[in-house]
């Protein structure tokens, strides 16, 4: 059964997830000056990928399949991929990286905190 978006952030540290908020803010910031027109060059490009374990999230186009669609590529939008049983297996995560995956993560980490503690 393939993973859940909470399952695949979930799994990562509170590092990663800070580097993945910064490469999602640094992209959608550039996509808001390109929609509004604004020519800004950047000092480096942005990174379109994060290799963060053994999941890559990637920030990419997508094209819908649909004859007459005069709008594609669509997005970009946030994907995630990992191997499993010898398979490349991937998940839509969406425009942004949720902050729910954040939360829930924290969560977790606590509660293993507080068991360690305890025992």
């Amino acid at each position: 059964m393939p993973k859940t978006k909470q399952e695949i952030l979930g799994d990562l540290t509170e590092k990663q997830l800070a580097e993945l908020n910064a490469i999602d803010g640094r992209l959608n910031t550039a996509l808001l000056d390109r929609r509004a027109g604004r020519d800004v060059e950047t000092p480096a490009p942005a990174r379109m990928e994060a290799q963060i374990g053994s999941i890559t999230f990637r920030f990419e186009t997508v094209r819908c399949g649909k004859e007459n669609c005069s709008r594609c590529p669509h997005g970009p939008y946030w994907y995630a991929y990992w191997k499993e049983n010898g398979r490349t297996r991937s998940r839509y995560i969406g425009r942004t990286l949720p902050t729910v995956a954040r939360q829930s993560y924290e969560a977790k980490r606590q509660a293993k905190l507080q068991r360690k503690d305890e025992g």
